[in-house]
């Protein structure tokens, strides 16, 4: 702690700071709040999480009556709603975020548009959005390896044929589409998945819904983008073992390939095996959905949520701390409010519902072998969760039911499994069949297919 002060130290001596960075970080903190602060994930031990939300507001409403002559008085409202109703699991997160955080940010962006501009917008949350529940608030390129990787429309329906297409797998039977099935939210609906000769495979097939909004790819986290991710597939002997060489032959021989090449990229003659993973990432970039009810509710466009989704939501966030590790407003591991950091968890999945033994998949530690991540998996997306059975990296749970059974138990620790580097917490939720049920409606009211 002394070192990384004193580089502060150090740092800030020489460190100019604009009005711009500064506005930008208010609104980032005003962000972090309603992700994570709210949510005990700060506050974990404490519990106090909602008392310091308010001791925070209070020193933004100071900066920000310093760099600016309008009122501020709803952020003065926000601290004291908070200071108000300090009481973790009855506080009510959904008003507190739609009536007092949303309108906060907003008039910063507001704000920031008349006078300072914005910092660089080349990160997941754009710079200038209002709020993290618009539409189009998160940036698809993000994580894109280079401005070659960009979605354009000719790229996305090159991509989309492609996608669809068995030539890419040595069988001439098997797609990217035969495991990620448009109507089935991207995903194949199987415990896990078929390899290319109809064998089981040990991982389940998350959905591609807002997989660019993730900066990891695979259950284990082995690769940083689409391009790469959609290239271990092919070439993987278990799943379509493709053959890139006979097939870019195969495709520049097709004159509606011919076509659609010379379209995403003009001048083209040869495709390339990067064009082609651009081609493919591109539809993959097209599949973000952000427009639920639940999103819907929180931009305050309408009473868009029942009384049981609102209450499911709050326990969500608060006693079944769900949102400590599906964090706002993407509901995966992606960690608020930068979004560039993803986390992964040890939750103790069992290899069946009633067994008493760990599931064998190392998940990350197959990658990088050291020991906290030993059997430690990406936290996926809930959202369009409704859709997506079954659940876990092996398929193990059918229902949503079980699934929160689960966590109400404790996990896999909880349940009695030798997990010793378990990072769920092993105590039981003690949440009652009502309490589960809200929880299921909110879940539900994240559905957002987009095909």
């Amino acid at each position: 702690l002394i070192a990384h002060a004193r580089t502060y130290i150090n740092y800030w001596n020489v460190l100019e700071i604009t009005d711009a960075q500064i506005l930008d970080a208010v609104k980032l903190q005003v962000i972090r709040i309603a992700a994570l602060g709210v949510s005990g994930f700060d506050t974990a031990l404490t519990g106090t999480g909602i008392k310091e939300a308010g001791y925070s507001l209070t020193a933004l409403s100071s900066i920000l009556e310093r760099l600016a002559d309008r009122d501020w008085t709803l952020l003065k409202q926000a601290a004291a709603y908070a200071n108000q109703n300090a009481h973790f699991a009855s506080f009510d997160r959904v008003v507190f975020i739609r009536d007092f955080l949303n309108p906060i940010t907003r008039e910063i962006t507001r704000l920031q548009k008349q006078t300072t501009g914005f910092v660089a917008d080349d990160r997941l949350l754009k710079a200038a959005a209002g709020t993290m529940f618009d539409s189009g608030a998160f940036n698809a390129h993000a994580f894109s390896a280079d401005s070659n990787a960009y979605l354009t429309n000719e790229k996305l329906l090159l991509g989309r044929k492609l996608f669809s297409d068995p030539i890419l797998s040595r069988t001439g039977n098997r797609s990217c589409a035969s495991c990620h099935q448009p109507r089935k939210a991207f995903t194949d609906g199987l415990k896990t998945s078929a390899s290319v000769d109809n064998r089981s495979l040990k991982r389940n097939a998350p959905t591609l819904l807002n997989a660019a909004l993730q900066p990891w790819q695979f259950y284990d986290m082995r690769t940083t983008n689409l391009e790469n991710q959609s290239m271990d597939v092919i070439s993987n002997k278990d799943e379509m073992h493709g053959d890139m060489t006979s097939a870019l032959k195969t495709l520049q021989s097709d004159s509606l390939y011919q076509l659609l090449i010379g379209r995403a990229f003009p001048g083209t003659t040869t495709l390339s095996e990067k064009q082609l993973q651009h081609a493919l990432a591109s539809y993959v970039r097209s599949l973000t959905a952000t427009n639920s009810r639940f999103d819907r509710h929180m931009r305050g466009t309408g009473n868009n949520l029942s009384g049981q989704e609102k209450t499911g939501f709050n326990l969500f966030m608060g006693k079944a701390k769900c949102g400590s590790c599906h964090f706002l407003p993407l509901f995966n591991g992606t960690v608020p409010p930068h979004f560039i950091k993803m986390e992964s968890e040890v939750i103790g999945v069992p290899a069946a519902k009633d067994a008493k033994m760990l599931d064998d998949d190392p998940g990350r530690y197959a990658i990088y072998q050291l020991a906290p991540y030993l059997n430690s998996f990406k936290t996926t997306t809930v959202r369009n969760v409704a859709l997506t059975a079954p659940y876990m990296h092996n398929g193990v749970y059918s229902t949503l039911e079980e699934v929160l059974d689960f966590y109400d138990k404790g996990g896999g620790k909880g349940m009695g499994l030798n997990v010793a580097n378990q990072t769920l917490s092993s105590d039981t939720l003690n949440l009652s069949g009502a309490e589960k049920e809200a929880i299921i409606a909110f879940l539900k009211s994240l559905t957002d297919v987009k095909n």
